[in-house]
């Protein structure tokens, strides 16, 4: 699938683009001269000032609701206005914004993002991602299917990221860091919203309409996509391109002092065989359906969550099908004006089932398996003196794969007078085992063994400050202990079968800092830093793939975006980021550029071009990779 039709209509945006892009104006020299003779009484670059964003409400570190300045841990928060924007085409593309992430592009549609390292399509196992708090992680290899993520971008209302351990509210796979995607309330997505987005690589439309009734409001969308062929890195086309559609609905209302939500999706994408150019193709569909209630009480507030989900990937190698049925209960309260806890427990049932290709000579055992989960967790939170607190949690959890699993934490935090958060945390994590590592069969070759959830043991200490009203900043250093990672040993005597092993162990330590400085109101600067060092082995003789399972990452990656308000409805936006190079890939440096014109309140028109420094680019050293390289593409978006 080529999707030619999406390349004819670009002709007009992709011409417009190149006049833009053809060169550097004065202003890209000396960005002084970008604001001579402007009136910096106007309105601001967004709807938050630094001091406010500092201010805004997470509830990924402790879930319950809490200022960002306020959160021990390494949290970057990406807003609804920082998406729009970036001008990026789809979610993965977004995450590039937070600086405590990795991403890495194997083709048209797959991506490799993970925290503080780890990544690989096979090895982007220890991030725990969620969706308006539905997990998305695959029971299969423990990842994420990026390509069938097609969310509404306008219909976010935040994305919070933490690097780094987050096991004793969060529990399995929430082990290098979490992902938590929020999206807006229907009662702040009212009227009508159309946006299409037209280019030469990328193209989207999203419709969404909502509404209000007794007590609540309600909205409906549907939204498409379509994404071309990259390249093999040898040259011509990969035939990957890949194409889907979403719709669904969400309510939210109140009865009361309660508060509901109910939402629902149902998705269908069709996309390409992972490692092969053969152009086979494969089906996702899928549905969930997740209700919420929120109960306030004496002192406290009561939160049940309920989801059902359902996903299907039929292609020529395999037949996956999964059913979710998951159940969390949790109450926060404060407990003698010093104690804030939050304590409950949850249930997960999934049902797997995979059918692969006898061609290939290797499966899954059994086909159909019932894997669940059950968890109990406790953490207080509690005030030493006014300006110290101390955060004690455990996790008791327990799974069909490794069973009964202890995850602890740890976190101190001190509020110094003159302003800013000081923290130290030490926590435990677990990856548990997918049914690759415990079931993949291939007679005379490999066998499944007693695969063991994979450990960490986690040190880390921050400092978050904003010593100016114009600036701000955050500063991570972590040192992380893993043991038990994934390995392959061979049979003693007779070599094969090979099997999985947990004889890995080792080490990484690495810095994540970000700020940013508010030149003006209408010019904004970010910057983000991150490095990262490791050492990880095993035994001799346990190993025969040289711990492969240690993943693909540069030692460090740098990203600079600029904000810039040329007047009060033209904006231009740049984010420039350097990655180090990876085995057998180069380092390199990318630019994206974003011209945004709002014609009116309820129109706006933009232009963007992405990776614009390289003609084709490879980010990955998997066998999966691809090369891709420049794209521009038009967008217009309308509220009415």
């Amino acid at each position: 699938m080529r999707h030619d039709v999406f390349r004819r209509r670009v002709a007009a945006a992709a011409v417009a683009t190149a006049v833009v892009l053809a060169g550097p104006p004065a202003w890209a020299q000396d960005p002084a001269v970008l604001f001579q003779g402007m009136d910096f009484g106007g309105p601001d670059l967004s709807d938050l000032s630094l001091e406010e964003l500092a201010d805004v409400e997470i509830t990924s570190v402790s879930r319950r609701a809490e200022p960002v300045s306020q959160a021990a841990a390494s949290v970057f928060v990406i807003t609804a206005e920082d998406i729009r924007r970036s001008g990026a085409p789809s979610l993965p593309d977004v995450l590039r914004l937070a600086p405590n992430l990795q991403v890495q592009r194997m083709n048209a549609g797959e991506y490799a993002i993970t925290a503080r390292g780890f990544n690989g399509f096979e090895t982007s196992n220890k991030l725990l991602v969620l969706v308006d708090g539905r997990s998305v992680y695959s029971p299969l290899h423990s990842g994420v299917f990026w390509d069938s993520l097609n969310i509404v971008l306008e219909e976010i209302d935040r994305i919070e990221i933490i690097s780094g351990p987050g096991g004793t509210l969060w529990g399995s796979n929430a082990v290098n860091g979490i992902i938590n995607i929020i999206t807006r309330s229907a009662r702040e997505s009212q009227g009508t919203l159309a946006s299409v987005s037209v280019g030469t690589e990328d193209s989207r439309f999203a419709f969404r309409h909502g509404g209000e009734f007794e007590n609540g409001a309600w909205r409906a969308f549907i939204t498409g996509f379509a994404r071309d062929d990259t390249f093999r890195p040898t040259g011509g086309d990969a035939t990957d391109a890949l194409a889907g559609v979403r719709a669904g609905f969400r309510t939210d209302w109140t009865a009361g002092e309660s508060d509901f939500v109910l939402q629902g999706h149902l998705w269908d994408i069709n996309t390409a065989e992972d490692d092969n150019y053969t152009g086979d193709r494969i089906d996702v569909s899928g549905g969930h359906l997740l209700g919420r209630w929120t109960q306030p009480m004496a002192g406290g507030e009561t939160q049940v969550q309920a989801y059902l989900d359902h996903s299907q990937r039929v292609g020529f190698a395999f037949d996956e099908t999964v059913q979710t049925a998951d159940l969390h209960i949790q109450h926060a309260r404060l407990l003698g004006g010093r104690h804030q806890l939050v304590f409950g427990g949850g249930y997960r049932w999934i049902s797997s089932e995979l059918v692969t290709n006898p061609i290939f000579g290797s499966f899954i055992v059994p086909e159909e398996e019932t894997i669940q989960l059950t968890n109990l967790f406790l953490q207080d939170q509690f005030a030493v003196t006014d300006q110290l607190t101390l955060t004690l949690g455990v996790k008791f959890e327990d799974n069909s794969f490794s069973g009964q699993e202890w995850l602890p934490s740890a976190r101190l935090a001190w509020t110094p007078r003159q302003g800013g958060l000081l923290w130290a945390a030490a926590s435990r994590a677990t990856r548990t085992p997918n049914r690759i590592e415990r079931g993949l069969y291939a007679p005379g070759f490999l066998e499944p063994r007693d695969f063991q959830s994979e450990l960490l043991t986690a040190y880390e200490i921050g400092y978050r400050a904003a010593p100016r009203p114009n600036l701000s900043f955050s500063v991570t250093a972590f040192y992380h202990a893993y043991d038990q990672l994934r390995t392959v040993s061979t049979t003693p005597v007779t070599v094969l079968p090979l099997y999985f092993t947990n004889n890995g162990a080792g080490e990484t330590w690495g810095v994540e800092a970000w700020g940013a400085w508010q030149v003006n109101p209408r010019w904004r600067l970010s910057l983000g830093v991150q490095t990262l060092d490791k050492d990880i082995s095993a035994p001799p003789g346990t190993d025969i793939t040289g711990v492969i399972s240690q993943g693909q990452d540069p030692d460090y990656q740098v990203l600079l975006r600029s904000q810039a308000d040329l007047t009060d409805r033209l904006q231009f936006d740049a984010s420039l980021r350097a990655v180090g190079e990876l085995i057998t890939i180069e380092e390199y440096v990318d630019l994206d550029l974003r011209l945004g014109w709002e014609v009116n309140d309820q129109v706006e028109l933009s232009i963007s071009g992405r990776d614009l420094l390289t003609d084709e680019r490879v980010e990955t050293a998997d066998a999966r990779r691809r090369a891709f390289g420049r794209s521009v593409f038009a967008t217009v978006t309308a509220r009415f």
